[in-house]
């Protein structure tokens, strides 16, 4: 149980600018998985409608996304290309926002595999996986 509500950051992840010069800032998170030592940046993205992830990481969670039958298969836009995403089973750990000494987080999640992720996250979180399953609030900045 979280002590106090869990901030995170929107951070520039070096996308273009916006016209007017303005950087992109998204929500970002941790994200651990018990294979690995290192933590999993991620993406907090509510127009999602699924949680995705770069197809590569599936071996951490134990997934052979080419043997393993998915839960289900469903359509996905990325970018200006459409495809299928095969959802897979998987467990992840979010981190404590930085400076925050609660324990982490664990649940499992249904998380779609994308081939030729070129993202500089390895996780987008969306409506499944993140949204229906954990409690969030947004506040503006001032």
């Amino acid at each position: 149980m979280a002590s106090e509500t869990w901030v995170y950051p929107h951070a520039d992840l070096g996308e273009p600018a916006l016209p007017d010069g303005t950087p992109i800032r998204r929500p970002v998170v941790r994200l651990g998985v018990a294979s690995i030592s290192e933590d999993l940046l991620a993406v907090v993205d509510s127009g999602s409608p699924i949680s995705v992830a770069d197809a590569a990481l599936f071996r951490w969670f134990g997934v052979n996304i080419v043997v393993d039958h998915p839960l289900y298969e469903v359509p996905l836009g990325l970018r200006s290309g459409f495809g299928t995403v095969a959802t897979f089973g998987a467990e992840l750990t979010l981190r404590p926002p930085s400076g925050v000494a609660d324990d982490p987080i664990s649940w499992r999640m249904h998380l779609g595999a994308r081939e030729n992720w070129r993202r500089r996250f390895a996780v987008l979180l969306g409506q499944r996986g993140w949204f229906d399953r954990l409690r969030r609030r947004s506040t503006p900045e001032v």
